[in-house]
């Protein structure tokens, strides 16, 4: 249990850093500066399930066997399950921004976690990067970043660069995310963007979710914009309500509008469902909030749970601890219980569990081909680091036909390393990216702050 004092230290932290996170959105700071300064606050920094039991391995759903005797399942199978992972995360991209800065990393890759280290695994089921890495983030820019501290409390971080290239370093971007709110009185929505003191009046025509709240004037066109404590939630647009302010917390895209991705919106029941940009529901409030379905924000947001949002058309659902899948018009096209675990649609694949076991799915329009090949694979490991770069050499020849999904990533591929686990169907040839001019200025790191509150 935390003091006071403490909670109030961590929350003066997470000001400072600008990584503060409003519930129940997820918000992050992509930059050398935020990483480095959040490592005094790095017990509480790290994924949900670590917090539950300092370890994340994916929460399987009860022993069930699915009734598909009446109905045909809308997908197939690419990579049957053969991949031993304790999970792999897969990211909903709704919390990019596509006006920015973007990285397609979260579409193309997914962190693979073993012996409670973190990795980077490909659609094709080759392992980029090894399970090596003590935790994880995504920037809203859609880059994924694997981190460890260093010897002397600094951090080392791996990612995938614009050029496709292994890289040891982090952008720098600013969270400008904007939080909107409806005055009553005035029957008019304002907005406020991270990290600014004053709020105005939001004059864009999508559909967003207002939450109540106490405005005032501060002169000019600028607010003071107090949430209310336990607020509901609706759906609003063109300053008017769509749907009532009705609904005890929500999972929305944080900088586009709900267009194919939907809202969703939890009801006093304690019950997920779906809404569209037009305020209908797309699927019912019978849903639960998943776990797996966590951000990967560098500070957490510990009161924050919920599902996942619609991608590609698609959004894994967790009902009744069974998992499955509906499509964009509310119809279920693989039933809850056909899976233990389900991940998001990216180009039309999906990782999912089954039998203890990972595997590759299609669903929906696939963008790359899929394709049968009979390869002799060599493989190189590489280990690189901000400091230093070591090479272990170890040479596997094997042949093997392999089923599989060529990833929609740039010409050049980046450096694959083995993993035991895994034959990989592609022989590329490894890459050690040259030592980058580290744009951060040097930071002193600050007093360790206490870790936040267990997840609930």
């Amino acid at each position: 249990m935390k003091t006071a004092s403490a909670v109030k230290d961590i929350d003066r932290k997470r000001k400072e850093t600008k990584c503060y996170r409003r519930r129940p959105k997820n918000r992050i700071l992509c930059s050398v500066m935020a990483a480095v300064c959040a490592g005094s606050v790095l017990a509480g920094c790290s994924n949900p399930l670590s917090k539950k039991k300092n370890e994340d391995n994916a929460m399987s759903g009860y022993s069930y066997t699915a009734d598909t005797t009446t109905k045909e399942q809308a997908y197939s199978w690419l990579i049957k399950p053969s991949i031993d992972a304790d999970n792999i995360i897969t990211f909903d991209a709704s919390q990019v921004d596509p006006d920015n800065e973007k990285s397609t990393m979260c579409e193309n890759y997914s962190v693979i976690r073993r012996d409670g280290k973190y990795g980077l695994i490909d659609y094709g089921a080759n392992v980029i990067v090894q399970p090596e890495y003590d935790d994880y983030y995504i920037c809203w820019c859609g880059e994924i970043v694997l981190y460890r501290a260093g010897e002397y409390d600094d951090y080392e971080y791996c990612t995938i660069d614009s050029s496709n290239q292994i890289v040891n370093y982090v952008s720098d971007h600013e969270d400008k995310a904007p939080s909107y709110y409806w005055n009553e009185s005035e029957s008019q929505v304002y907005v406020k963007y991270a990290g600014d003191d004053y709020g105005s009046k939001y004059t864009g025509k999508k559909a967003v979710v207002v939450g109540e709240a106490d405005i005032t004037s501060a002169g000019g066109d600028s607010y003071e914009i107090t949430p209310k404590e336990d607020s509901l939630y609706g759906l609003a647009k063109k300053d008017e309500l769509i749907t009532e302010l009705k609904y005890k917390d929500y999972y929305a895209p944080a900088f586009k509008g709900a267009g194919k991705t939907a809202i969703a919106f939890c009801d006093t029941n304690g019950k997920w469902g779906y809404v569209g940009s037009d305020g209908k529901v797309i699927v019912d409030f019978k849903c639960d909030s998943d776990l797996n379905a966590y951000g990967g924000d560098l500070i957490d947001d510990i009161e924050s749970s919920h599902p996942y949002l619609f991608s590609a058309e698609f959004v894994p659902v967790l009902v009744d601890s069974f998992y499955g899948y509906y499509n964009i018009d509310g119809e279920c096209v693989v039933t809850p219980g056909e899976f233990e675990q389900a991940r998001p649609v990216h180009n039309g694949r999906a990782w999912v569990r089954s039998g203890g076991m990972w595997g590759v799915i299609q669903l929906g329009e696939i963008i790359e081909p899929v394709v049968t090949t009979t390869t002799t694979t060599t493989t190189t490991t590489t280990t690189t680091s901000q400091t230093w770069t070591t090479t272990e050499e170890t040479t596997t020849t094997a042949e093997t036909t392999t089923q599989t999904t060529v990833p929609a990533v740039t010409e050049t591929s980046p450096v694959v390393t083995e993993d035991p686990a895994v034959t990989a169907d592609t022989n590329p040839e490894p890459v050690i990216p040259e030592e980058p001019v580290d744009p951060a200025v040097p930071v002193t790191p600050d007093p360790a702050v206490p870790d936040q509150p267990a997840e609930l």
